[in-house]
């Protein structure tokens, strides 16, 4: 789904991704003076749910990696603007640095959410944005280092575990390492093996303007066992 208001777009997303994630996650605010207005909430069309057969060429019983090729082999067809991976969250940095250039963004805190945290968004191989969770954005974090051992808006993702490695390595922001999560999948990406762990994937298609689909993938043990269908109305 695309909204072309950021403030809508980045609410928007964060209530999917705090769904995604099961954890709090602050919602970006940007400070003005006339009354906050949330963003109208999508009208529901239509629902299905499937447990046998298939659905978009994803078929009941195939494995993650088989339905990831799937979707990567639909992704024109059906308008896929959007994919992300219930419970992707990683506690040590080392075992990413292959790993994050798959995804189109990376949030780092500490094991209990803090309005510090640190979400970093990635388009076209290069860093997008930076924000903290209380909704701040920042064109470099830390602020406070060298260029070596920060992160700037422009960056490319190849270089971001490298950077992210040295600032993990300074005191003052070891604990933003304890907790990182990467939800967001890059489909023009290659598959990621961490990806048959999850039990659930969320995918968006647009049908028109006007509509688009939110397809909730459920996995057990690696398979796909059901779908999860619902048609949206664009608010």
């Amino acid at each position: 789904m695309r909204i072309d208001n950021k403030l809508s777009l980045m609410k928007n997303r964060l209530l999917l991704l705090l769904l995604v994630a099961m954890f709090s996650s602050c919602i970006k605010d940007e400070i003005i003076t006339a009354p906050i207005v949330d963003p109208i909430p999508p009208k529901i069309l239509s629902r299905d749910t499937i447990t046998t057969g298939q659905l978009w060429g994803f078929a009941i019983g195939q494995s993650s990696a088989s339905i990831y090729a799937k979707a990567q082999e639909v992704k024109f067809e059906r308008k896929i603007a959007y994919m992300s991976v219930v419970g992707n969250v990683f506690t040590s940095l080392e075992s990413l640095e292959n790993k994050i250039p798959l995804y189109l963004s990376i949030y780092l805190d500490q094991t209990v959410g803090t309005g510090t945290g640190i979400q970093i968004y990635f388009a076209n191989n290069t860093v997008k944005s930076i924000w903290t969770n209380d909704g701040k954005q920042m064109n470099k974090w830390p602020t406070n280092t060298s260029t070596n051992s920060s992160i700037i808006k422009g960056d490319q993702v190849s270089e971001v575990y490298t950077k992210l490695a040295n600032i993990k390595t300074i005191g003052a922001y070891a604990n933003k390492f304890e907790r990182i999560s990467m939800f967001e999948k890059d489909i023009a990406k290659p598959y990621d093996d961490q990806m048959n762990n999850s039990r659930l994937w969320y995918i968006n298609g647009d049908v028109d303007e006007k509509s688009y689909y939110n397809l909730e993938l459920n996995f057990t043990a690696g398979k796909l066992v059901s779908i999860y269908s619902t048609l949206y109305e664009k608010p």
